[in-house]
């Protein structure tokens, strides 16, 4: 790494002039004059590569004081936001804001925007109350009280569904049915023919991420294996291609097509209803819904010491309903999962890539039995008395079938003892030697102390149970969240508790707000960045020594942030292998760890326009043994690393282009001996829009990272079908979508 110093003299003298003479002057509030970044974007055209580089850096040196002093100086920014400068002036006085009155402040500046007002009628009028109580002053302590507080689905989610709902669905009416029958199949869920399925003719589709757009021809909401036996048979006659979908979290395109069909596992209803959290065996919440089941087997795995125990559950079933479960019950937990609770196990195991914790491999290594309904509408299972057909079964794109049920090994209940830090950005995870640190950054450290401070990453990312690090943009530091688990269940609490909950619900609510709002989307990007990331920072534990350390449930530990769901963003991230080391190849390398860290950064900090505008994050998790998880092959673990923006960033240009250079740089990384490491995408995010050396990435997949797999993989599939009366190409007929054609079959 290059000397801390505060920042290049030579860069000042360079720059000074241009400051003196204006080139950061600023125009008045209203027309005529651009404003300032238009200026600089303008200056830098006009300047030497090294130089324009040189101001995108200086421009972080005080981002939040350069706004303060642009508010001064464009008084109709205060006049659309009022109460911004006192949000930023709290934060230079104090870095360590109540996350509550940061909030609060934050929340009073937009409070008139039509955007605010139309996504706060949208509340129910509990919520509605909840909200307007805080904003009154009141703590969320206050506001929430000893209750419980239930996590709405999030906007996104609610206005999907809503729409799904309003294109009209079958009735029970007999009539009904006669006269719909020419748009509308009836098909039942029964055996008896008396449970008709609810099904949506030419209901539009959107994803969460709002990268996919289509409208199939029919989208059934089915209750019952029998339900959905009879909707693939249905598509069989019809020629039509069958795919599901939950939350709709997946922002590339492995969704149905127009024309085609489409299962939903949600609707309107199931999203908004309450399960009784002890059991979802048989509740009265959703009665006859076989795909809303959580079955515990009676007895222990065999040999596990009575710390493993199977778990069946419905594909339907959420993160929420099981980590409320799992609480509930205190005796078993999924060992990984992913941290958001707005997502159904069907649709987080699927994409064959979630975990943390170099001891932990993905959530579909400890899928014990899938069940499905294949090709010709028979339900099916693949279990482990065959491995190597499970590890293309456990993690199969829905290219087997319509997924139904999905059995886990679960572990005894233990307690994470969770101590958040917020670490020095050049300590967390310190910069390779040859790199030059942005401006904004440079600190003072003597070589022992970023020695030790390396020494310490490399032990969290070796030992701890849980490891992962956070990076909001434009903070000088870092939320590390690495932690070990116990059994020792002495002063486990709830976590985060029910004010916390709403608290952060409330957090991810008002940048939903934010991402749709016509005047924050006017603001510079640079701006946009700094107070989003501040947010997302002051919002993180520890706030104070009573939080530095929290005991938890590991199920509430691996979910300890609620409310993410809320703000629709854009995604890529990778699965970069930890090589072994060049000069011992018994340990693992994580040199390049920090340097696909630092990349990010240094992308981050190269364009003003400030692309990444929500969060770089960095988990170490193990390999894998599905054939088709990116992980599979890393033998010293995985650097699972993504970056993460606002709708808004995607909107004005400047996401996809950053991505794409990020992602230049992250698929370029070698090893010690100079050979390439084998990167793959989450197969879930962004990447298939982009390209890899010039290479449509879908091509390079196919032709390069799964070279090896993907013949092994249509190979598992074909004897799985061979042993149950269908073929490959029966089942690409049937469940495939055009993206998956192009990876496996192109």
């Amino acid at each position: 790494m290059k000397p801390l110093t505060a920042f290049s003299f030579r860069s000042l003298a360079l720059i000074l002039p241009l400051i003196i003479s204006g080139v950061f002057s600023l125009p008045g509030p209203t027309g005529g004059a651009p404003d300032q970044h238009q200026n600089l974007e303008e200056a830098k055209r006009d300047l030497p590569t090294f130089l324009a580089s040189t101001l995108g850096d200086i421009l972080s040196l005080d981002i939040i004081g350069d706004i303060i002093r642009d508010i001064d100086r464009q008084p109709a920014i205060e006049l659309e936001f009022p109460g911004l400068k006192l949000v930023l002036q709290k934060l230079q006085a104090d870095r360590d804001v109540k996350p509550d009155d940061h909030l609060r402040r934050l929340l009073a500046t937009v409070q008139k925007h039509a955007t605010y007002g139309n996504a706060y009628k949208a509340l129910s009028p509990e919520l509605q109350e909840k909200v307007k109580t805080f904003l009154g002053g009141k703590s969320a302590e206050e506001v929430i009280g000893k209750r419980d507080f239930f996590l709405p689905p999030s906007p996104a989610v609610k206005q999907h569904f809503e729409e799904m709902e309003s294109v009209g669905g079958t009735v029970s009416s007999r009539a009904w049915l006669n006269a719909k029958r020419q748009v509308s199949p009836v098909v039942y869920e029964d055996a008896a023919g008396t449970k008709v399925m609810k099904v949506h003719v030419n209901a539009h589709f959107e994803n969460w991420g709002l990268t996919v757009a289509n409208t199939p021809a029919l989208t059934f909401v089915p209750t019952t294996v029998l339900g959905i036996s009879n909707i693939v048979k249905w598509a069989k006659l019809n020629g039509k291609r069958v795919r599901a979908s939950g939350y709709r979290h997946t922002w590339t395109d492995m969704y149905s097509a127009d024309n085609e069909v489409l299962v939903s596992m949600l609707d309107i209803e199931t999203v908004t209803t309450i399960p009784d959290p002890t059991s979802l065996e048989k509740t009265a919440e959703f009665p006859g819904n076989e795909l809303k089941v959580i079955e515990l087997e009676p007895t222990d795995v065999p040999g596990s010491g009575g710390k493993k125990r199977l778990v069946r559950i419905g594909a339907a079933v959420t993160n929420e309903e099981l980590r409320r479960w799992s609480v509930a019950n205190d005796a078993w937990s999924m060992a990984v999962n992913v941290i958001m609770v707005e997502i159904t196990l069907g649709g987080s195991n699927v994409p064959i890539c979630h975990g943390a914790g170099l001891r932990h491999k993905t959530v579909s290594d400890i899928v014990r039995k899938i069940s499905y309904v294949d090709a010709n509408g028979n339900p099916q299972t693949v279990d482990g008395s065959n491995p190597e057909l499970l590890r293309a079964a456990a993690g199969s794109f829905g290219l087997l079938g319509v997924i139904t049920h999905i059995t886990f090994e679960l572990d005894k209940m233990t307690y994470a003892v969770m101590k958040p830090e917020k670490t020095n950005v050049n300590l967390a995870i310190p910069p390779p030697a040859d790199y030059t640190v942005p401006p904004a950054l440079q600190k003072f450290y003597f070589p022992s102390q970023l020695s030790a401070a390396r020494a310490e990453f490399v032990n969290k990312a070796n030992t701890k149970y849980f490891s992962e690090w956070f990076w909001f943009p434009y903070q000088d530091e870092v939320f590390v969240n690495c932690w070990d688990t116990t059994t020792d269940r002495t002063g486990v609490k709830d976590y985060p508790s029910p004010p916390d909950v709403f608290l952060q619900w409330l957090q991810g609510w008002i940048g939903g707000v934010l991402n749709d709002d016509p005047l924050w989307r006017a603001l510079p990007g640079l701006w946009q960045a700094t107070i989003l990331g501040t947010l997302a920072h002051t919002s993180q534990p520890p706030y104070g020594p009573l939080d530095t350390e929290i005991r938890t449930y590991l199920t509430d530990a691996l979910h300890f942030r609620r409310g993410i769901q809320n703000m629709r963003v854009r995604d890529m991230e990778l699965q970069i292998p930890i090589p072994p080391l060049a000069s011992d190849p018994t340990k693992p390398d994580y040199g390049i760890v920090q340097r696909a860290w630092w990349d990010a950064i240094l992308e981050t900090y190269k364009d003003p326009r400030a692309p990444m505008r929500i969060a770089l994050e960095l988990r170490i998790m193990g390999g894998s043994d599905m054939i088709m998880a990116p992980q599979r092959g890393n033998g010293f673990g995985t650097a699972s690393i993504e970056v993460v923006t606002s709708m808004a960033a995607a909107a004005d240009g400047s996401w996809m282009p950053f991505a794409q250079r990020l992602a230049d740089k992250w698929m370029a990384l070698r090893d010690g001996a100079g050979v390439r490491l084998k990167t793959r995408p989450h197969w879930a995010k962004e990447w298939d829009w982009m390209k890899v050396d010039g290479m449509p990435w879908k091509d390079y997949l196919r032709t390069v990272s799964y070279k090896d797999e993907i013949p092994q993989f249509l190979q598992a599939v074909s004897d799985i079908g061979s042993s149950q009366g269908w073929t490959v190409a029966d089942a690409k007929a049937r469940f495939s979508v055009g993206l998956l054609d192009d990876v496996f079959f192109g």
